[in-house]
């Protein structure tokens, strides 16, 4: 192996130095550029399958020699080193035969991807020129449709049907002989007797108008016949006042008030027709109905009432309709043309046109015995086709305290007059769609400050009910009112509001004692005579301190009180105890009790969650624990708090709270039960419940 390693370096060195003496000799060649073209020739020459069994074949015989060397290194002999050197120049030889097949496979994939963009360009070529075909193809049959499609002007015409004309037209006209064969001359012959008779017919009409200005003028002059009358009429009227005084009549009045009602929308007058009615039937000490607003404008209104906004419903596409209508116009006179409206302007007047409101609205007072009277302004939304009602409070006297004028307040007064109804949204449908259509991203709730609150039970006064709106109602935007409907909820509505200000008067009171620290027991309801402890505070408070109070979170939880409830803090003391007790009154408060979360600062800080005494008075105090089946008033539950109160700490067998009250058993059972019911027994006596 050794001389043959020896000769075959003598012949390298010796082709290399007869191959340098040739290139001195010869003209410069680029070898890499010729191995490139040869590589190039020889894969595509060969077999691409046959290279991948070679490659395989030769990669099995490397894995073989390296096995084999790594045997013969095991061994570690000289013959195994001279083996070793063999195998391995015969492993290099394989390398270079799968670097050559890599160089192939390389130059095949560059020529197949080569090869593959050609015909891409020529495929895009090909479809550039499809569709330059199909482009003029298309224009081709455009104009073949656009030729088709020409109408003449006498075409727009609607001429008699055939017979008709062959029935009625005269032979000279008609020319049945001729006019048969030949189309056109029918075409002009059915012009020509179309001619005829509307010259015919525009002498008619002449006769006609000069007819309707003979009559037009005789009922101009008995109308100025009229005129004339008028002032004799507005004298007898007026010499009529007297007796109308004397006599108690208010035939002025309701003759105003009927030729307003005439220009009120059909909800409206709806309300003002049955409202009066029922004012009528209990008369004016009870309810007060009128109408208010501005006539002129209201005639107006009347007078283009079908014309609808085009503010409201118009979309970007009309815009640009109208913009494209108008631009041949301004090209001619832009040199009169006016300021520009910005955006935000056309927007706001968009805002104020949706929020439109009927110039007339129906005002009803409701008044109680004791001289509170609650006004209601039922307004017409022209387009969003609802009732908002806005509302003022007229008071007997001033009231004091701050928690008892909140009770008062008209919004306070309506909220939840009827279940679920607090007039923050909109009943109809619509509404939003309305809105958006108009550009107006805010919700309804957003302008109720501005134009009312939209109740249910203001919809159902009118005779609307959204629920029961037909397809024909929805598809016209008309929704008729319902006269069945408007009766049945004024009289409900009258009844329940008065009964919801009563009982808003009798709270006011109750507040104002328990403001400044009275608190007057009622009759009939059992408590001690002397209490101990006393009401150092009383005022209001907001969802967030409520909602955060530890006493709290479990009727939060059961959604026994909501953000709607009247939320009040109330504090209790006697010497070093001090309760701290947050009352919920509901809206529909005496028919449902006001709920009280109790927290005790004593030795600590007790709350029903730790202490089963706190628990005890709140489940006592929160349900009806009257035996004689009086209502739970505030006033009633904010005494027996402080009777129970009174007991706690004196059932503590602290000195600092000495027993003043009679109990059977100051404790009883394994829950150490409190006496908190009083029974009238000599001077009172308290037991376990």
């Amino acid at each position: 192996m050794g001389k043959d390693d020896t000769s075959t370096k003598k012949r390298r060195k010796l082709t290399t130095t007869s191959s340098s003496d040739n290139n001195t000799k010869q003209t410069p060649v680029d070898i890499y550029k010729k191995v490139v073209e040869f590589e190039e020739a020889e894969a595509q020459l060969r077999s691409a399958d046959k290279d991948a069994a070679l490659f395989k074949k030769i990669c099995q015989d490397v894995r073989q020699l390296f096995a084999e060397i790594a045997e013969l290194k095991e061994k570690a002999t000289d013959e195994a080193k001279e083996k070793i050197n063999v195998k391995r120049v015969e492993a290099s030889l394989h390398l270079v035969a799968l670097k050559k097949l890599n160089r192939l496979e390389k130059v095949r994939t560059r020529a197949g991807r080569e090869a593959l963009h050609k015909e891409k360009q020529r495929v895009d070529s090909t479809h550039l020129l499809l569709q330059n075909l199909l482009y003029e193809a298309d224009h081709l049959n455009k104009e073949v449709t656009k030729c088709l499609q020409f109408k003449s002007k006498d075409e727009e015409i609607e001429l008699i049907p055939l017979e008709e004309f062959y029935k009625e037209a005269p032979s000279e006209i008609s020319r049945p002989e001729v006019t048969k064969a030949d189309e056109h001359q029918l075409q002009l012959a059915r012009l020509e007797w179309e001619l005829r008779q509307r010259r015919e017919l525009a002498g008619a009409c002449s006769e006609l108008v000069a007819s309707k200005e003979c009559v037009a003028a005789a009922i101009a002059a008995a109308r100025s016949r009229l005129d004339a009358l008028s002032p004799h009429l507005k004298d007898v009227l007026k010499a009529t006042k007297p007796l109308q005084e004397c006599l108690a009549l208010r035939l002025d009045e309701k003759r105003d008030e009927t030729r307003a009602a005439s220009l009120l929308p059909p909800p409206l007058f709806l309300l003002y027709a049955n409202a009066s009615a029922y004012s009528d039937a209990l008369g004016a000490s009870n309810v007060v109905v009128g109408i208010s607003g501005d006539e002129d404008e209201a005639k107006r209104l009347d007078q283009l009432s079908n014309v609808e906004s085009e503010l409201v419903v118009s979309n970007d596409s009309d815009s640009d309709q109208e913009n494209n209508y108008e631009e041949p116009r301004d090209k001619k006179k832009r040199h009169h043309r006016g300021t520009k409206i910005s955006r935000e302007e056309k927007a706001e007047a968009k805002k104020k046109e949706v929020l439109k409101r009927h110039p007339l609205n129906v005002k009803v007072t409701v008044k109680i015995p004791d001289g509170t009277a609650l006004n209601l302004i039922f307004s017409y939304m022209v387009h969003l086709k609802i009732i908002v009602v806005k509302n003022t409070l007229d008071l007997f006297k001033p009231i004091t305290g701050v928690s008892a004028a909140d009770v008062l307040n008209g919004d306070c007064i309506l909220n939840e007059l009827y279940i679920g109804d607090n007039g923050n949204d909109s009943p109809h449908p619509a509404t939003t769609y309305l809105l958006n259509a108009a550009g107006i991203v805010e919700d309804f709730h957003y302008f109720i400050p501005e134009v009312g609150r939209p109740y249910i039970w203001a919809q159902r006064m009118c005779g609307l009910d959204f629920m029961a709106v037909t397809g024909e109602e929805k598809k016209s935007n008309i929704i008729q009112p319902s006269q069945s409907l408007s009766v049945v909820s004024v009289e409900n509505f009258i009844f329940t509001l008065k009964k919801r200000l009563k009982s808003r008067v009798e709270l006011m009171k109750e507040l104002q004692d328990l403001e400044s620290g009275k608190i007057i027991p009622e009759k009939g309801v059992g408590c001690p005579l002397r209490l101990s402890g006393s009401l150092t505070q009383w005022q209001s408070v907001g969802w967030n301190e409520y909602s955060q109070s530890t006493s709290t979170s479990f009727l939060i939880s059961e959604g026994q009180v909501n953000p709607e409830n009247m939320l009040y803090r109330a504090i209790i003391t006697r010497q070093s105890a001090k309760l701290v007790a947050l009352v919920a009154v509901s809206s529909d408060y005496p028919k449902k009790a006001p709920l009280f979360s109790l927290t005790l600062h004593w030795n600590g800080t007790h709350t029903a969650g730790t202490n089963d005494d706190i628990r005890d008075i709140e489940r006592i105090i929160n349900t009806n624990w009257t035996n004689d089946g009086n209502k739970s008033t505030l006033t009633a539950q904010m005494t027996k708090l402080l009777t129970c109160l009174d007991i706690l700490l004196e059932t503590t067998g602290s000195s600092e709270f000495p027993p003043d009250k009679v109990m059977f058993q100051s404790v009883r059972g394994r829950n150490r039960m409190k006496p908190y019911r009083f029974i009238k027994q000599g001077t009172g006596v308290f037991v376990q419940y």
